[in-house]
């Protein structure tokens, strides 16, 4: 059975996020991050998304996004992002399958208390995670 469309709202921000295949540290190396970076702003334009804010971790990714007039832009770039990121990652490891588990996932931020909680908890990531004292001091982090 085929899965539902996503029905993106037109001009709404997303937080969108998800994890490596089987839990694995897909995004370990900095320069594995550097390439998902590198594509995240390589598309976004051809796509007409507004990359608002991001936090790349070692198994996991966040981002902060806000769509345009045309809603379904919001999966083009999502597909272009990931299908490519999985081809150079496989390609560079040497290794086959999904970079990612399953499908992504996307919350609608509809008010500002929703878009402020989620940058929030993003900014917060690497912190919790003892990797830095301040958000301000992770390299992966766009506020």
């Amino acid at each position: 059975m085929p899965r539902t469309k996503r029905n993106f709202q037109p001009n709404s921000y997303y937080h969108i996020y998800n994890r490596g295949n089987n839990k694995d540290a897909v995004l370990k190396h900095s320069s594995d991050k550097q390439i998902f970076v590198n594509l995240l702003y390589r598309h976004k334009n051809e796509c007409n998304i507004k990359l608002v804010n991001y936090c790349i971790m070692d198994n996991h990714f966040h981002l902060i996004v806000k769509t345009n007039k045309d809603p379904k832009n919001l999966s083009k770039y999502m597909q272009k992002v990931l299908t490519s990121f999985a081809i150079q990652i496989n390609r560079k490891h040497q290794r086959i399958g999904h970079a990612f588990q399953g499908r992504y996932n996307a919350n609608l931020l509809p008010y500002k208390k929703d878009f402020i909680r989620a940058r929030d908890y993003i900014n917060k990531n690497p912190v919790v995670e003892g990797l830095v004292r301040k958000p301000s001091e992770y390299p992966w982090l766009k506020d």
